[in-house]
């Protein structure tokens, strides 16, 4: 057996060696996982929100665009025909 002292990797055969430090890990409840986990999926629900939304947006511009050309141009759609 090799002594390795601080070192993460065994100076013998080059093993990475990880000792996960248990004073740094906070100790956290269900109810607190749950919270976490909410504000994910949270994030994703208005990221789709967001989406959606801007999409609804252009819709609706493009249709009262539309309607104004139409309104301009006299009720042709294409003028001339």
């Amino acid at each position: 057996m090799t002594e390795n002292g601080n070192r993460t990797i065994c100076s013998n055969c080059g093993y990475f060696m990880y000792r996960v430090a248990n004073q740094n890990i906070e100790k956290r409840s269900n109810a607190k996982r749950a919270l976490d986990d909410a504000k994910i999926a949270g994030k994703g629900f208005w990221k789709i929100f967001r989406i959606v939304w801007i999409a609804l947006v252009i819709i609706v511009m493009s249709f009262w665009i539309l309607a104004l050309l139409i309104w301009l141009t006299g009720g042709e759609v294409i003028p001339g025909l």
